[in-house]
């Protein structure tokens, strides 16, 4: 065997095993919330579970009062806002709901301007029912958000802007609704962006550690932005192997050819 493939077969053999080194990743940089132990399982109380929004100016509100007396509910539910020929069970992308005004309130029918702004859907409800009570027997209100999403913008297979299923979303599943970050995404430094009440801020939060379930931003509220930056350099993915070491393999075989019409 001649110096020449000697030395061509070293630098190819190099090359693949480099090639293989530089397309591993450590499990720790990809795995969600890794530190997690048999032995944290009793200490996840410790989570932000301050989960629900406050009602914000310029928000759409879906409200219906049911009650014992069904003659008084037309007049109760009149400016429910549904676009003609919809549904009460099919509101979803026809409903025009209340607009919470600049002055923070929404108008009512009957009971007039009530002040929503600041506080919970839920308070808001017990408020609704308690007003309601003048004008329908054991009434039941029912308030829902309209314009309740988020945005996912980045390393990930599905950017876009998603609507929350519930008030208790949460950064996971705002990744798993967006098809989980890229192999290039950088998992310990998403940005959360969110604007309350016109004041703006932001959050990097670390989706490879636990504390993750401590943070105020891990559930996402109303029009939350989230930014998964790449990492700083794309090596090759590792589900690229096969590939590159198939195209190596032809290349070294050539090279032998090569060489032996050369002898």
């Amino acid at each position: 065997m001649s110096s020449f493939f000697k030395s061509s077969l070293f630098f190819v053999t190099l090359f693949l095993g480099v090639l293989n080194i530089i397309s591993c990743t450590s499990t720790k940089q990809v795995v969600y919330l890794n530190d997690l132990e048999k032995t944290d399982s009793g200490k996840l109380h410790a989570a932000q579970n301050a989960f629900e929004n406050p009602i914000q100016k310029n928000d759409q509100l879906w409200i219906t009062v049911g009650g014992s007396n069904p003659a008084d509910l037309p007049a109760l539910n009149s400016a429910i806002g549904m676009v003609t020929g919809a549904t009460s069970s099919t509101i979803t992308g026809v409903a025009i709901g209340y607009l919470v005004e600049a002055d923070g309130k929404i108008q009512m029918p009957y009971i007039g301007k009530v002040q929503a702004e600041g506080i919970t859907r839920l308070q808001l409800e017990d408020t609704l029912t308690q007003m309601f009570k003048d004008y329908t027997k054991n009434p039941v209100v029912n308030v829902r958000f309209l314009n309740y999403n988020f945005s996912v913008m980045g390393e990930v297979n599905k950017k876009g802007t998603f609507n929350m299923v519930n008030e208790r979303t949460t950064i996971l599943d705002a990744i798993s609704m967006a098809g989980d970050l890229t192999d290039f995404g950088k998992r310990d430094n998403v940005l959360v962006v969110r604007e309350v009440n016109g004041v703006r801020s932001y959050a990097r939060v670390n989706l490879l550690s636990k504390d993750l379930f401590k943070s105020p931003y891990y559930y996402l509220k109303t029009n939350d932005v989230l930014y998964v930056e790449p990492v700083k350099s794309k090596f090759i993915a590792r589900k690229g192997v096969p590939q590159y070491l198939a195209i190596a393999a032809v290349g070294l075989s050539l090279l032998i050819t090569v060489i032996n019409l050369r002898k």
